[in-house]
């Protein structure tokens, strides 16, 4: 199977650490709960790890992407009878005559500069009682103390409110959790800084132990204190 480039742009699985891997995956299982026997589409789906996931539940998975190489990368190591990948550009969502009842576009919407055709696109492709799920990086830990995007592929970040504000003018409900830290993820971070097990080997180093387990039960949903949090998720419905 051939890399993929590792630009920095989207998460790849073999290149990232596993508590990127296992923050960015939050996203997913959340949507998870969601998209039990529904058609889904999959906005942005990079090499298509949260597609191929959300396809154990999904009646249908359909995962898009502008980048020709990733598709046929996530063509090639997903196979299930319901998850087709597809090469699209979001500024051509308009052209789908596909429908879905559930919408998913994590970690994209701030690599997208027309952001309110991509929502309006979003509103049409849904079906009557439909779900749209989107995240996002909360710009205080992704740019923290800037107004410009540290990540060179990201055009805005947001507040929690600038968040709601933009997806308030295409759905009439919105919810918004943030993504935290746990306690021992807190804990962890603290002591790796700190460096007091660095003489001990890989294998014995309990903290360099705890990062390479990392999974999504290292982190929570929660609806406080938004702008606190590392990233924001929007449930949105018409």
């Amino acid at each position: 199977m051939k890399e993929i480039n590792n630009t920095g742009e989207r998460i790849l699985l073999e290149k990232e650490t596993p508590l990127m891997i296992a923050r960015h995956f939050c996203a997913y299982k959340f949507a998870k709960d969601f998209v039990s026997g529904k058609e889904v589409l999959d906005i942005g789906c990079g090499e298509g790890y949260g597609a191929a996931f959300l396809a154990d539940s999904a009646k249908e998975v359909l995962g898009i992407d502008y980048d020709k190489a990733v598709i046929d990368y996530a063509v090639n190591k997903y196979h299930k009878e319901n998850l087709k990948f597809a090469v699209m550009d979001v500024g051509n969502l308009d052209s789908l005559k596909l429908k879905f009842q559930v919408i998913c576009s994590f970690q994209n919407i701030e690599h997208i500069r027309n952001t309110h055709k991509l929502l309006a696109d979003v509103s049409k492709l849904l079906k009557a009682g439909g779900v749209f799920i989107c995240s996002t990086c909360n710009i205080k830990d992704a740019s923290p103390g800037s107004v410009t995007p540290f990540n060179k592929f990201h055009v805005k970040e947001y507040l929690a409110g600038e968040f709601k504000e933009l997806l308030e003018g295409h759905f009439k409900k919105i919810e918004i959790l943030g993504l935290r830290r746990g306690i021992a993820l807190k804990f962890n971070r603290r002591l790796k800084k700190i460096g007091l097990f660095n003489f001990l080997p890989d294998k014995l180093d309990p903290v360099k132990r705890f990062f390479v387990k990392a999974n999504c039960s290292y982190f929570s949903w929660t609806k406080r204190d938004l702008d606190s949090c590392l990233d924001f998720i929007a449930v949105c419905s018409k």
